[in-house]
């Protein structure tokens, strides 16, 4: 396979203990990669560039979480084939992950892939607004409860994201783009609250989809080769803690 250059970037929080990210910036230490670290710092007013285990780093306000950090990775390293997001929390499981990422990209319909699509969400908007997931999420000027679809719809109809017949959404857990596919997407939707998260987490499949391109996941069977701690190995759920 023709040599690419690949950057994996890591999104780690601050206030988060440095022992899950140190293990995994040991595991992904190659030649056949870039490493860059996105660290999310509430208490940031600017980005600005260090060395952290000897990765170049970049220290950002806490902006738009996960999803955030990846906007910012893009914008300050545009010259790159491919792009593979993980957050802190991941375990690599097989090393030959970034290979099997390059030829799942590399795939003229692909538009994204990762480890985790939320099949919960596999359904019309219609009937997720009619089950347990359509939560209230807060309540608007006149004191009525605004629900988690209507909510996310709403905002993604301002982000300018078509929503798609259905909710199927990757996890922002693990996300790999061909550099062509991300400049198109950029900059990414950003949120402020955990539930905008989530939104932009929908939006941005929703924004590949809107492209007349697929959103995979990597294998057949989930975190094949990147796990979550805080996930179920088959993706069902959240573990319990």
């Amino acid at each position: 396979m023709k040599q690419h250059k690949t950057l994996i970037t890591i999104s780690h929080y601050n206030q988060r203990s440095k022992h899950n990210l140190n293990c995994l910036l040991s595991s992904l230490k190659s030649d056949q990669f870039n490493l860059y670290l996105v660290i999310n710092d509430d208490n940031c007013t600017k980005e600005k560039k260090i060395t952290f285990q000897n990765v170049k780093t970049l220290i950002r306000p806490n902006i738009g979480m996960n999803i955030g950090s990846w906007n910012s990775t893009y914008l300050n390293n545009k010259n790159f084939d491919f792009y593979i997001f993980v957050q802190d929390e991941c375990e690599i499981l097989n090393i030959d992950f970034v290979e099997k990422y390059v030829s799942e990209l590399s795939k003229n319909d692909v538009g994204m892939t990762g480890e985790s699509i939320n099949y919960k969400w596999d359904n019309n908007w219609e009937d997720i607004s009619s089950s347990s997931l359509n939560y209230i999420v807060g309540y608007n000027a006149l004191k009525m409860p605004v629900y988690r679809v209507q909510y996310y719809l709403s905002l993604m109809k301002k982000w300018g994201i078509h929503s798609g017949l259905k909710g199927l959404h990757l996890r922002s857990l693990v996300w790999g783009f061909k550099r062509e596919v991300l400049k198109k997407l950029f900059p990414f939707p950003l949120g402020k609250t955990k539930e905008q998260c989530i939104a932009s987490e929908i939006a941005v499949s929703k924004k590949v989809e809107q492209l007349g391109l697929k959103v995979t996941q990597i294998h057949e069977k989930p975190f094949k080769y990147i796990s979550h701690f805080e996930w179920k190995l088959d993706g069902s759920s959240k573990v319990e803690q």
